[in-house]
């Protein structure tokens, strides 16, 4: 058996418990024993990663009932990857399905809203476009621009619940009121903001490569009263363009590549 088939007979063991068609470098006691420990270290070390990515549902949850939770899911979801920083996009769709989290109907979004901020921490580092590097471009042409943004940028909506506000209780804040409506949030890797529906539609827009001028077209048709010079001036604030063109360039990471 050569290395790669070792490794492939070891993930195949780990992820199928009592399974008896092992290849004969993969059986015997001694052998059986070991895998039962590496498959409780792997569960462990999972239900840690997803500790501290969803840190506002297991706020909300309490660290027994997250925990799990948390082991519900590690046990009827195979690992896709060896990096746990990748584990977790779909543990909002799973908390929506488990029947002992019903009573608190707006987690699943508040695990989107987890998921992205930890998205955002992870994002490459990108070069940073300051305002006054565009001082060069005339207003009417800056319409035709397309602004490359940040790849630590992150949209986050809810229909129907709160979500900055419940995120604003976990940091501190005063009790979401959950009757309040579905709000709308702009993540950058360290700040957050609850954005107006218009300012979504001009935010969505650019991060679909779309120009300055169409982006503005699309947020005023959803709302003509959009703020869209705050918009911009958080865009530059919190350093999320990296590039303006009219070659729709992508921002391309200045640090090595990494999982």
């Amino acid at each position: 058996m050569n290395y790669v088939q070792a490794i492939s007979a070891f993930a195949h063991a780990l992820n199928h418990e009592g399974d008896t068609n092992q290849p004969p470098a993969a059986s015997g006691l001694h052998f059986a024993q070991r895998m039962r420990h590496y498959r409780a270290n792997c569960r462990l070390n999972r239900i840690a990663a997803l500790q501290a990515t969803f840190s506002t549902v297991e706020q909300l949850l309490g660290a027994d009932f997250f925990r799990a939770m948390a082991r519900e899911y590690v046990d009827v979801t195979p690992a896709t990857s060896a990096n746990l920083h990748d584990m977790g996009d779909d543990f909002p769709g799973f908390i929506a399905q488990f029947t002992p989290a019903a009573a608190l109907p707006y987690l699943p979004d508040v695990a989107l809203l987890d998921w992205a901020r930890w998205q955002a921490w992870l994002a490459p580092d990108a070069p940073e476009l300051a305002a006054d590097q565009l001082a060069f471009v005339a207003s009417d042409d800056f319409a035709s621009y397309r602004l490359q943004l940040h790849p630590a940028m992150q949209l986050v909506a809810s229909a129907n619940w709160p979500i900055a506000d419940i995120l604003a209780m976990h940091d501190g804040g005063p009790s979401a009121n959950l009757d309040a409506g579905g709000q709308k949030i702009m993540i950058s890797r360290y700040q957050w903001q609850t954005v107006s529906d218009g300012q979504w539609a001009f935010f969505s827009a650019l991060q679909q490569q779309a120009s300055v001028g169409d982006a503005l077209e699309q947020a005023l048709a959803v709302d003509e009263r959009t703020d869209i010079n705050q918009a911009l001036l958080w865009l530059f604030q919190q350093q999320l363009v990296c590039a303006a063109d009219r070659s729709g360039a992508v921002c391309e990471d200045t640090r090595p590549h990494h999982a």
